[in-house]
């Protein structure tokens, strides 16, 4: 069985007709870290191509990778993230203030829920948890914090024989929904798992801020959708249900949570109009839009590889700043590579003593980089949490060293 297809349709309005938009080459699966042995060994390599729909304007791969090889074994420890667990504990206290509080015997279920870090915040308020994680070594962990897993992938099947004992209060799914290639099948199981008054709750990377800050390097092969309201409202919609709210958060370089009920039972936010408007304003239903994108990506990747040439040539020190699988997505779309970069350092102690897929730069633990000194650059590579690293570098900074940013635009620190 091949692991590998091409989808002809769109995931959310089923039509066949698309415009490319940005091309990122072939390349191996973001988080397909290497072992020392594997190194001289062929890496597996596919297609990483957005497309938008042109019926319905949903950003999407059609190059899609079977979920069983890219999920199996995950390396993204939300515990292992500073800013998310924060991010976590006041997402919990708000939802739980606004749905459950109120509510007798809640039951909360989350889909992808990693290690259980953020079930874990909802139990502490006595509340009875579900977590659903393909990743074994990720369900192993959630286990161990005393959180119910389901070691599978969500679909309509499962939510069925959840639903047959209990239906749900609040689904939670963050950073999952851009993952989902049978969205349709997805969206039924929400539907017959919530209560009649139950709220599903979802994080995702919001497509307007990717377009706008040229966010290029969260498209990989495990994100398959890049939602932007419009598309998103319509297909859900169809599906009987409908957004009530959208908060925007400063997560992953622009996120968006967005709360969904079945329809008629709750107020709709203004926020769900304004989103739209900026969409509209900002030109994201005309194909002219997505084509100066994409001809910006270009500009950058240039822009950034030669200024490491240039530090290279000058006998700088440049290495990476966190090992995400964005990071990875750049270093192979922008050709930086261990001739290019001496090392990653990353905190996440799984990555640690691996290599980078398809550019094979060595990650470290923190602890081990060398003394600072002013001849050293550090590639942040998880731009992202660009504030909270600078605040904790301060000693790097005060040493001579410096952060090379690479998005929106290459720009030294």
């Amino acid at each position: 069985m091949s692991i590998y297809k091409f989808r002809k349709q769109c995931r959310l309005c089923s039509y066949d007709q698309f415009n490319l938009v940005l091309d990122l080459g072939k390349q191996p699966p973001s988080n397909a870290f290497l072992s020392k042995n594997q190194l001289k060994k062929p890496e597996k390599r596919f297609p990483l191509r957005l497309y938008v729909c042109k019926k319905c304007r949903h950003l999407q791969i059609r190059d899609v990778v079977d979920k069983k090889y890219l999920f199996s074994h995950y390396l993204y420890l939300t515990s292992a993230n500073k800013p998310i667990i924060d991010h976590f504990q006041k997402y919990a206290d708000s939802v739980y203030r606004k749905f459950l509080k109120s509510k007798k015997d809640p039951f909360v279920v989350e889909i992808g829920s990693n290690d259980g870090t953020l079930l874990t915040k909802f139990s502490k308020y006595g509340i009875n948890v579900m977590g659903i994680e393909p990743a074994k070594n990720l369900a192993r962990i959630s286990r161990k914090a005393k959180i119910k897993t389901k070691n599978t992938f969500f679909s309509f099947s499962l939510a069925k024989k959840i639903s047959n004992k209990q239906k749900a209060d609040l689904v939670i799914a963050n950073n999952v929904l851009g993952h989902i290639d049978d969205l349709n099948n997805f969206i039924k199981g929400i539907s017959i798992l919530l209560n009649d008054d139950g709220v599903f709750v979802f994080e995702v990377p919001y497509g307007l801020e990717m377009i706008k800050n040229l966010e290029f390097d969260t498209i990989y092969h495990e994100h398959v959708s890049y939602f932007l309201i419009q598309p998103l409202s319509k297909w859900l919609n169809k599906n009987e249900l409908e957004i009530f709210n959208i908060e925007r958060q400063k997560v992953h370089g622009g996120t968006i949570r967005v709360f969904v009920s079945k329809k008629n039972i709750f107020k709709i936010s203004k926020s769900v109009k304004n989103l739209k408007k900026q969409e509209k304003d900002y030109g994201l239903n005309k194909l002219q839009t997505f084509m100066q994108f994409s001809k910006r990506i270009v500009n950058l990747k240039l822009s950034l590889k030669k200024k490491i040439e240039k530090f290279k040539q000058e006998n700088n020190l440049i290495f990476g700043y966190g090992a995400p699988a964005k990071g990875n997505v750049l270093l192979n779309y922008c050709d930086i590579d261990n001739k290019l970069l001496d090392f990653i350092i990353d905190t996440t102690i799984l990555k640690q003593g691996k290599f980078t897929p398809g550019t094979k730069i060595p990650i470290i633990s923190p602890n081990k980089k060398p003394k600072i000194h002013s001849k050293m650059i550090a590639l942040m590579l998880a731009w992202n949490y660009k504030s909270s690293i600078i605040k904790n570098e301060k000693n790097f900074l005060k040493n001579g060293g410096r952060f090379l940013i690479p998005i929106p635009k290459a720009e030294l620190i």
